[in-house]
């Protein structure tokens, strides 16, 4: 059977991946543009994925979970360091510190904005213009080699006969 824990507080940050961690005097904070705090659920024994597919339905979000990366805060060793969610081992360590401390590490959920495709332009063909290049057929090998006409006294009869 899972157990669910409640996570208070998770800092979703929409379309800006581009913050920064900035170090307080006791803290490390994602500084960021457009955020907004959500409740969500985990189970203890969750995957990422599970973590993930919580983020989105308790958020409410509409991004995909490609789109989305989940980061938090961790004091080890009197180090505060982020740490970054992207599989099941990460999610293993996260839940570990909920229990080991007590304390609920504050989740910071990124949601990256993927860039617009933009299909490359395709040729346009104007069905009025005929596209016949002999010089495709040409192997440059084939060429007959012209005849040059030296002028250099070396090589011309009248200086050989003095």
């Amino acid at each position: 059977m899972w157990s669910i824990m409640a996570v208070a507080e998770v800092v979703v940050v929409c379309g800006n991946y581009m913050g920064a961690w900035e170090d307080g005097p006791n803290y490390w904070r994602w500084k960021s543009s457009t955020k907004k705090t959500v409740p969500i659920q985990l189970y203890r024994n969750g995957s990422y994925d599970d973590m993930v597919r919580s983020t989105i339905e308790s958020g409410e979000l509409e991004y995909e979970p490609k789109n989305i990366m989940i980061s938090y805060v961790m004091n080890k060793w009197g180090k505060i360091h982020p740490m970054f969610i992207n599989n099941e081992q990460h999610v293993s360590l996260y839940m570990l510190d909920v229990i080991v401390d007590g304390s609920r590490p504050l989740l910071r959920i990124n949601i990256i904005s993927g860039s617009p495709i933009i299909p490359p332009p395709q040729p346009t063909i104007n069905e009025d213009d005929s596209f016949e290049d002999e010089s495709l057929d040409i192997n440059p090998m084939d060429s007959e080699d012209d005849e040059i006409e030296l002028e250099d006294p070396i090589f011309s009869e009248e200086v050989g006969e003095e």
